[in-house]
């Protein structure tokens, strides 16, 4: 395939994830990230191999490489945010395989996200010429940046709630000096001892679009990630706090690092831990940090099992449909009372509120909050003693859903 027939392939497969999304087609509104990602990171290889650089498409060994070790990457901070806690999963799929696998080829996008617009600007010739004096990088200078390295990413990890800001960056003090070590020429310091700032400038440009894309994309998507961010809980760009966007650029020099580092190793080394790896995290994720799953109409809390058998007979078997119906549709429907259909809206509109799900649904209901209204009347503090059942929710978890109940309150949403 040529590189404009991927192009135009390429947009076309994006256009139609939008529309598949806006018309609630599954699995795409779940799992939107990976289906407009992979027709993302297409077009920008195309956009590569029409200004003359060389077509990672073209390459399936590197190809499949940078996919697998993107996704060992960001596993590594996933690991870290099981102490950091700043975000959180929801309305996963249930099955755990396609849970997993969903996850995986999310995150096996980072790399080739970061990468690919670098390429694009070096092809458009940003920074070639971006030079400074040479900074000496001495042995000394290696040592101290991992000492400095390792003691930020010690103090994140002991003061996660004020100091998580360091790990955007911690890893990359770590890692780079092992690169320079090992490969000079491909080292971001090699490129400060040679006084070449373009590579930096270009990566660093690179992370702040792909930052951006990462979060419109999770935005659209129903299974995403939420932020609690200690102190920048209220604003949200998407779903990120404003000044989050700043850890894109570093994150991207870490990206480089960690993949020159990995992708040059012997297989034998590095590809069967990195799956054992890879293994633990995800189900270290699924105890704590995958909060909810899809919402499933048989979980449905509040609902007796006449009424799941009327909808069911209905059709009305999507729990984010319920949500949206009126209660006299779904009486009309499902031929339930008004009282009935009022009881199925309100317990899906619960479950269905920024990503609390039937789990959470039902044990908020047990302890007597079983609409949006009185989710919004209570103060976080006791919705979370009501809630708290395990490792999720967490209190910051809570405020989530109480601010989205007020706003929906205040907004008037008819019943």
């Amino acid at each position: 395939m040529g590189p404009r027939v991927a192009l135009v392939a390429a947009v076309a497969s994006l256009a139609g994830a939008l529309v598949l999304l806006r018309l609630d087609v599954p699995p795409v509104p779940t799992w939107f990230y990976v289906f407009a990602w992979y027709p993302t990171l297409v077009i920008l290889d195309a956009l590569v191999a029409r200004l003359g650089g060389t077509s990672v498409l073209a390459r399936p060994r590197e190809l499949g490489g940078m996919l697998w070790w993107s996704a060992v990457i960001w596993f590594l901070f996933e690991a870290l945010n099981f102490r950091l806690q700043d975000w959180y999963y929801v309305f996963l799929p249930d099955h755990r395989a396609e849970r997993w696998l969903g996850i995986t080829l999310s995150l096996a996008t980072v790399v080739p996200a970061v990468l690919l617009p670098a390429r694009l600007l070096e092809c458009l010739g940003v920074g070639r010429r971006l030079s400074a004096r040479p900074v000496r990088v001495g042995p000394a200078d290696l040592r101290a940046s991992v000492a400095l390295g390792c003691a930020a990413l010690a103090l994140t990890l002991l003061f996660p709630t004020v100091l998580h800001p360091l790990t955007w960056g911690a890893v990359w003090l770590i890692a780079e000096p092992v690169l320079y070590q090992r490969s000079p020429d491909r080292s971001l310091f090699g490129d400060v001892a040679r006084g070449e700032w373009g590579r930096i400038v270009r990566l660093m440009a690179a992370g702040l679009f792909a930052g951006a894309l990462w979060e419109s994309f999770n935005h659209l998507a129903r299974g995403k990630w939420i932020y609690t961010v200690p102190f920048l809980e209220d604003v949200k760009l998407f779903e990120m706090p404003p000044i989050g966007f700043l850890g894109f650029p570093l994150f991207a020099l870490e990206v480089w690092s960690l993949y020159q580092l990995l992708a040059r190793r012997p297989r034998a080394a590095t590809v069967v831990p990195s799956v054992a790896f890879a293994v633990l995290v995800l189900a270290g994720m699924d105890r704590w940090t995958v909060s909810s799953t899809t919402p499933r109409l048989a979980d449905l809390p509040a609902v007796s099992a006449e009424a799941r058998t009327r909808l069911v007979d209905a059709g009305l078997t999507d729990v984010f449909l319920l949500a949206q119906l009126p209660a006299d549709e779904i009486s009309r429907r499902a031929g339930l009372d008004h009282d009935g259909a009022t009881s199925v809206r309100e317990a899906a509109r619960l479950s269905t509120l920024r990503g609390i799900g039937t789990r959470h649904a039902a044990v908020l209901a047990a302890g007597g909050i079983r609409t949006i209204a009185d989710l919004a009347a209570a103060s976080p503090e006791t919705v979370w003693r009501i809630a708290h059942r395990g490792p999720r929710p967490t209190l910051p978890e809570v405020r989530v859903w109480v601010r989205a109940a007020r706003r929906a309150v205040a907004a008037g949403d008819p019943m």
